[in-house]
């Protein structure tokens, strides 16, 4: 009975996203304190900023719900699609 809760649990892909976020802050606390050289440290700080990123997709895709706010994230993110080939090209 108590595994069919967890497969459940599972089965959301935000919760699997979640899980990975709280994983991965964790570790960059563990790296934090146990790290001590500077290029090592940098370690620490790349995965906190990755944890961070997914922390902010779990917001915005919370704000998707919202009525006001879910479709202007939604033209953000077509117009954020329509000027990344702009972008990369300006990368060249």
């Amino acid at each position: 009975m108590c595994c069919l809760g967890v497969v459940k649990y599972l089965r959301d892909k935000w919760n699997i996203v979640d899980q990975v976020m709280y994983v991965l802050l964790a570790l960059a606390i563990v790296l934090r304190f146990i790290l001590t050289d500077d290029d090592d440290f940098q370690w620490a700080r790349n995965v906190y900023a990755i944890s961070l990123v997914i922390f902010y997709l779990r917001i915005l895709e919370l704000y998707l719900i919202h009525l006001q706010l879910g479709p202007k994230i939604v033209m953000i993110g077509r117009m954020v699609c329509v000027q990344l080939p702009i972008l990369d090209f300006l990368h060249i």
